[in-house]
């Protein structure tokens, strides 16, 4: 008997658990010893705690040492605001001083003092805090409202087989305390930009291309967090990992802080990596766990006010040789934490993610198939919520068991922002193919009617062939060919070019028909050569004529070989290769 996630009338997706169990586990490594504890005492006040036995740790010479704090925020140099930072003086630092909260971020650096009194730097740490904005207009205004904050806790690359699989002690949190847990949660688009783009601004991906590149100061009113701001929240958001090209880089960069509170200057000053690439560091403490202090002392902050934060995680889980394991208990913790603040009664929490594992061995098995569609989805419903709305909850614990998508979770949150304040009249005028998941969701939903690609829906079962069949084989050269026929077109780096690939070795062949059994796909997997280039692709079949459906993936590790290339997405079909006559004329 076939067991489904959703069996919907218009979506059926199977149960295909990737086995995450089998990963191997690596010592997860240390950041450093801290010497240097900083603890909010009071609203605006920090006390320091100078750990002497630590700090002689880094001592070489001699037992003399001097420690300073200076506070650093993101520079205001035009067109060098996303990268560079600006920092007050350093002032000096004792054991127990206490001193007061200026600004978001703080570094602390220690110096070991010579007999001649010259000083060089040995230790230094990173610091978040929230500095409270001034609330009083905002209190005013929403003083005699119901007003709902909103929580997002989001983390890259988590299906729902991963986070299941990897974070046991969270979801045992999670069931323990009846979060609903969204089994047909689906992306719509590859990476993390579309998918996240998609619940921050309930636009789809040529939409926010043509409103939002090379402008993204300008587009940051379609953001979420800038339509709570507008109803009177104060606003946070940070992302750890910035090296990563994911989210709000390159084309989509922010030259003024998006939000009230915005991490970004905090993690360019502190962020390396250790251990191999499988830790990420900022400071002596890792990226993931200070972006969830700060949003726990976010939270803390404003507790008394409306507000709307969205912290997103990528060093815990972006890859496969990251291990969600490590953040678990203290997922588990801050969740636990948040209980003991009051705000739960008034707050909507979102746990969730953007895809799957996209890229790795575990791609090479069919389940990854479904798993890289379905994210991770829970969602904390407020009391309050719970007692004034019992029949929006009705429609939330059914749509558990529909196709949602991160339109529709934009939707969700708009309404939150107006359920107190805004008229019918002047909700947004956005596409009817997706909704809040307060109402109920049709079953007769379908990938076609909420706009999820062919290429990306997984509401159908995927039939296995033999890798030899004969007619599923064709599919395969016919992806291959069109390879070979794109890299002759890759315009590369001067003195370099791409090399002809090959194709290696078949690795699946799988078949499905729409709803209608009209038209036939197959879904195949194959690696070329020479760098054992693994990709996945979509074909659909009308007789004896093939097309591509969507875009042709890889699904092994890129490690750069296709660095030459002059436009970012050829990339991944481009294996470079220096040029010799190039040399030759070099030298002349």
């Amino acid at each position: 008997m076939d067991v489904y996630m959703i069996d919907t009338p218009g979506c059926r997706i199977p149960i295909a658990m990737v086995n995450y169990s089998s990963i191997k586990k690596w010592k997860r490594g240390s950041c450093g010893n801290r010497a240097v504890y900083l603890k909010r005492v009071q609203d605006s006040r920090i006390r320091a705690s100078i750990k002497e036995k630590n700090i002689r740790k880094y001592l070489k010479r001699t037992s003399k040492y001097k420690c300073c704090y200076r506070y650093f925020q993101r520079s205001t140099r035009p067109g060098f605001e996303h990268r560079k930072l600006r920092y007050t003086e350093c002032k000096d630092l004792k054991d127990s001083e206490l001193f007061l909260l200026e600004s978001d971020f703080i570094n602390v650096q220690c110096f070991e003092v010579n007999a001649y009194n010259k000083s060089h730097l040995i230790y230094q740490d990173v610091y978040a805090f929230c500095r409270k904005i001034n609330t009083t207009n905002i209190d005013k205004t929403t003083k005699q409202k119901r007003k709902y904050s909103v929580l997002i806790l989001g983390m890259d690359s988590m299906s729902l087989s991963r986070f299941v699989q990897t974070m046991t002690r969270t979801v045992t949190y999670l069931k323990n305390n009846f979060w609903p847990g969204f089994r047909g949660y689906h992306k719509v688009g590859d990476n993390t930009f579309p998918n996240l783009m998609a619940a921050l601004t309930g636009q789809n991906l040529s939409n926010i291309i043509s409103k939002c590149s090379k402008k993204m100061d300008q587009c940051n009113e379609l953001l979420i967090w800038s339509i709570f701001k507008k109803s009177g929240y104060v606003t946070a958001y940070g992302e750890d990992y910035l090296q990563l090209p994911d989210i709000f880089s390159r084309d989509y960069l922010f030259r003024r802080s998006p939000t009230d509170h915005y991490m970004r200057p905090f993690f360019l000053k502190g962020e390396h990596e250790k251990n191999n690439h499988s830790l990420l560091c900022s400071g002596k403490v890792p990226s993931g766990q200070q972006l969830l202090d700060y949003a726990y002392d976010f939270v803390l902050t404003y507790r008394e006010s409306p507000f709307f934060g969205f912290f997103w995680m990528n060093s815990f889980s972006h890859n496969i040789n990251n291990h969600p394991q490590d953040v678990d208990q203290l997922l588990e913790d801050f969740l636990n934490r948040l209980t003991y603040t009051g705000v739960l009664d008034k707050t909507f929490i979102v746990f969730l993610s953007d895809h799957g594992i996209r890229f790795g061995e575990h791609r090479l098995t069919v389940e990854s198939y479904y798993d890289d569609r379905l994210p991770s989805l829970f969602l904390w419903i407020p009391e309050l919520f719970k007692y004034y709305y019992p029949h929006k909850v009705k429609a939330i614990l059914l749509n558990q068991f529909r196709l949602v998508t991160p339109y529709d979770l934009f939707d969700t949150l708009y309404e939150i922002s107006e359920l107190t304040n805004v008229t019918e009249s002047e909700r947004y005028d956005y596409s009817s193919r997706h909704q809040s998941i307060f109402s109920i969701i049709s079953a007769n939903r379908t990938c076609q009617d909420v706009g999820i690609h062919d290429k990306w829906c997984s509401c159908h079962k995927l039939y296995p062939l033999d890798v030899e069949d004969t007619e599923g084989i064709k599919s395969v050269y016919f992806v291959a060919g069109r390879i070979r026929k794109k890299i002759k077109n890759i315009k590369t780096k001067k003195c370099w070019s791409c090399m002809s690939l090959g194709l290696q070795n078949t690795t699946r062949i799988h078949f499905y028909f729409d709803n209608n059994k009209v038209n036939l796909y197959y879904v195949v997997a194959f690696s070329m050569r020479p760098r054992n280039i693994f990709y996945e692709a979509t074909v659909a079949r009308q007789d004896t004529n093939m097309s591509i459906v969507g875009s042709i993936n890889i699904i092994s590790p890129y490690k750069g070989f296709g660095d030459c290339t002059i436009n970012h997405e050829d990339r991944i079909f481009c294996v470079c290769q220096k040029n010799l006559d190039c040399r030759i004329n070099s030298r002349l």
